[in-house]
């Protein structure tokens, strides 16, 4: 939030006193925040910490129990080499403390990083012999693109840039000299469920027509996308008729040459990055036989694997945060990290049926492409919590 006429202020540190006693700090906390940036009376008024970055880094979100983070946060190699990752089966342990303490030298030296993430390789370990992929891949894929100034840039210009997309983040207790990377708690899901509706953008919602029909519809209820599924399955946008088929295995060369390789939201590290496109497995073709985008992967074991790919080297990413159905939102994130639309399942106004509601960024337009791969897309939500093995 920003107030007309003031300047940007350091905001995690801005709670009002009595917050401040109450969370343990003293009265002299605001004179201490590293940014001295004036600070609006609006601020003061709010009810508890603000969660935002430090634009300098150096501050931290005071809160009664845990501190929440961003990776931009972490300015020094001690908290590096001190952060936590959940154990279990994933990448060799030992060698991903290494890479942090060979980050860690780095930073304290004041040189860049980013080489060493993007070289880095890990043995995998299972059982208790290892540290959770994901948690790991998220932590060193943000500590390399926050170390771009134009990625930073970008994100502070974002009036998204608040929204959480991944399901992890860094938390640390107010005495911890380290950090967590952890799974966001059912509080903080259902806080961002409710909060779904206040969000700048353009609002649309899917909902069920028929067995086999779909529709993706403005506000006002005015049909945007109608979906027909069967075989083949057709979708119609904007006068125009596309036809969705599978990608036979013959044509894959051909795919390659016109969209991206790229695994979407492969972190940089990883040696498969380069998929090859064996997962496309269908493709949307316009009256003419014209392929206007391909879909692979699948959300499924509350698992989001899904994604969309355009001709062009473009593609769009599903990351799903939640603890429950109820709770959960997922975001379609472009190959640049643009976060470009947001999804959440609701009931109908009589209860009877589920629907998906949509927001879309306020900074994207609205093209015959874009609302069809919403339109395919939007029920990967619900997929994302069924089980492969039939329930769910």
């Amino acid at each position: 939030m920003i107030w007309p006429g003031v300047a940007m202020p350091c905001l995690p540190c801005l709670a009002p006193s009595d917050v401040r006693r109450v969370n343990g700090q003293s009265e002299s906390d605001i004179a201490t925040n590293p940014c001295r940036q004036p600070v609006p009376v609006e601020a003061l008024r709010l009810p508890r910490c603000l969660p935002a970055v430090c634009p300098t880094g150096r501050c931290r979100c005071h809160t009664p129990a845990y501190e929440k983070k961003h990776v931009g946060a972490l300015v020094n190699g001690d908290e590096v080499r001190n952060i936590r990752f959940p154990k279990g089966s994933g990448y060799a342990a030992s060698q991903v403390n290494d890479l942090l303490d060979r980050i860690a030298a780095e930073l304290d030296a004041g040189r860049p990083v980013g080489w060493l993430i993007t070289n880095a390789t890990f043995q995998r370990r299972s059982l208790s012999g290892g540290y959770n992929t994901g948690a790991v891949d998220w932590f060193l894929e943000e500590l390399r693109r926050l170390e771009d100034p134009s990625e930073l840039a970008r994100m502070n210009s974002d009036p998204w840039r608040d929204l959480v997309t991944e399901k992890y983040s860094i938390r640390s207790a107010p005495r911890d000299s380290f950090g967590h990377v952890a799974a966001p708690s059912e509080q903080e899901c259902t806080d961002a469920w409710r909060g779904f509706g206040q969000q700048r953008g353009t609002r649309l919602s899917w909902v069920r027509t028929g067995t086999l029909r779909s529709e993706l519809r403005t506000a006002e209820q005015q049909p945007v996308v109608t979906v027909r599924s069967g075989l083949p399955t057709t979708l119609t946008a904007g006068g125009r008729t596309f036809t969705r088929r599978r990608v036979s295995r013959s044509s894959r060369p051909g795919i390659a040459q016109t969209i991206s390789r790229d695994w979407p939201g492969a972190p940089a590290h990883m040696l498969n990055r380069q998929a090859g496109n064996q997962d496309v497995s269908q493709q949307l073709l316009d009256e003419t036989g014209i392929p206007v985008l391909y879909t692979g992967g699948v959300h499924i074991d509350r698992g989001a694997g899904g994604y969309i790919k355009f001709p062009g080297q473009r593609w769009l990413r599903f990351p799903v945060r939640a603890t429950k159905r109820a709770n959960a939102i997922m975001t379609a994130v472009d190959q640049e990290g643009n976060k470009v639309a947001r999804y959440r399942l609701a009931r109908n106004r009589t209860g009877s049926r589920e629907t998906a509601e949509i927001a879309v960024h306020p900074d994207q337009q609205i093209t015959n492409e874009l609302a069809l791969a919403i339109a395919l897309s939007a029920p990967w939500l619900r997929s994302y919590f069924r089980s492969s093995g039939g329930g769910g």
